[in-house]
């Protein structure tokens, strides 16, 4: 399961994708520790959905060089070229289970549902969050500061 470490500060935020991706953004003034940190897990999550897009990109092209060639062969071989139904090509597939990480233990446990989420603004930025995550297995754990790879871009 990729991992996903999250860390912010209320001037700036920061993620690592294990695998590769790694974000560092400043962030205007007015946003609060906790608003940067669901900020932190939006922009990670982000990059990890667009690494996945990637990641299929490439095996469709491999895929579609794979299948052309066949279909051409069948094509040959038969009167009747056999099409594929159009939502078969369109189909993608969901990215794998990703754990998300932070040393933000309220943040963590509003993600989870386990803490209420009284302010407005934080419950938003949860919902986003949700939203996002919503075709997707997702856990949400707690790590300490130490082993946060993104509280490190942060020093």
């Amino acid at each position: 399961m990729p991992r996903l470490y999250c860390d912010a500060n209320p001037r700036c935020i920061a993620y690592v994708l294990d695998g590769g991706g790694s974000g560092y953004q400043d962030l205007p003034s007015g946003h609060t520790s906790m608003e940067a940190e669901y900020l932190s897990i939006i922009y990670g999550l982000n990059e990890y959905f667009l690494k996945w897009n990637r990641e299929l990109d490439a095996r469709q092209s491999d895929m579609n060089k794979e299948s052309l060639a066949a279909a051409e062969l069948d094509h040959r071989q038969s009167e009747f070229y056999q099409a594929g139904n159009p939502s078969d090509r369109t189909k993608r597939l969901l990215p794998p289970p990703v754990l998300v990480l932070s040393d933000n233990e309220v943040v963590v446990n509003q993600l989870i549902r386990q803490y209420h989420i009284g302010d407005d603004r934080l419950r938003r930025l949860a919902q986003r969050v949700w939203q996002m995550t919503q075709n997707i297995d997702v856990k949400y754990e707690w790590c300490s500061r130490n082993e946060n790879l993104a509280g490190k871009m942060l020093k």
